[in-house]
C-alpha cells in the first residue's frame, strides 16, 4: 500500500457505507448539492484521502471499485475514476441518469478523440458520465459538478473555459 498522502488506503469493509455506483450517479441529481455532499462524505468514509487526489481502489458495498477521486472543492467538482474490473456499462449510466450525449468539451473536463460524455443536469448538480477508448462499453469516468459553486469558481477566477453547463453569472 502506498504511503503517499494522496493514496487511497481503504479502510476495513465493515465500516464502510452502503454506497454504489448507482448512488453516486442518482443521488447528486435527485438530491442536489446535498446528494453531492453524500457522495463525497461517503468516498470520504470508505477511503482515507486528503482533498485533491486521491488514488489507489475504493470497494463500493455493490462490488464496483473506484480507482481515483479528484476532489476539487473550492471548485464545486468531484471527478471519479471507475474501475472496468468489473464492468458498469456506459448505456446503464445513461438509462440511470437520463443523460443526453455531450458533443463540445465542457468544464472541466479535458476529452481525447475517443471520449464518449453524457451529461444531465438536476437539483444544481451536473452528472458528467463517459467513457475514454473507442469500442469500449464500461463507463470509466464520473464527473459531478455543483453547477453554482463551479460557476463562481469561473468567474472567480477570471477562467476562459468552454463552460457550456454553467449558468451565466454577473459580476
Amino acid at each position: 500500500m502506498s504511503t503517499k498522502p494522496w493514496a487511497i488506503q481503504s479502510a476495513p469493509q465493515s465500516d464502510a457505507p452502503s454506497l454504489t455506483i448507482e448512488d453516486i450517479l442518482r443521488l447528486p441529481l435527485e438530491q442536489g448539492a446535498d446528494g453531492y455532499d453524500r457522495i463525497s462524505k461517503g468516498l470520504r468514509s470508505i477511503g482515507q484521502f486528503s482533498v485533491f487526489r486521491q488514488e489507489g481502489v475504493l470497494t463500493l458495498s455493490d462490488g464496483h471499485r473506484i480507482n481515483i477521486v479528484v476532489d476539487y472543492t473550492s471548485a464545486g467538482i468531484l471527478s471519479i475514476g471507475v474501475d472496468k474490473a468489473r464492468c458498469f456499462t456506459l448505456k446503464d449510466a445513461v438509462r440511470i441518469t437520463g443523460a443526453k450525449p455531450v458533443s463540445a468539451v465542457s468544464y472541466p473536463y479535458v476529452e481525447g478523440p475517443n471520449y464518449d460524455t453524457y451529461s444531465a443536469i438536476a437539483n444544481g448538480v451536473d452528472v458528467n458520465i463517459g467513457k475514454f477508448t473507442a469500442g469500449e462499453n464500461c463507463l470509466t469516468e464520473i464527473h459531478l459538478v455543483d453547477v453554482q459553486t463551479a460557476a463562481e469558481f469561473v468567474m472567480k477566477n477570471k477562467l476562459e473555459l468552454p463552460a457550456k453547463n454553467l449558468p451565466v453569472l454577473k459580476p
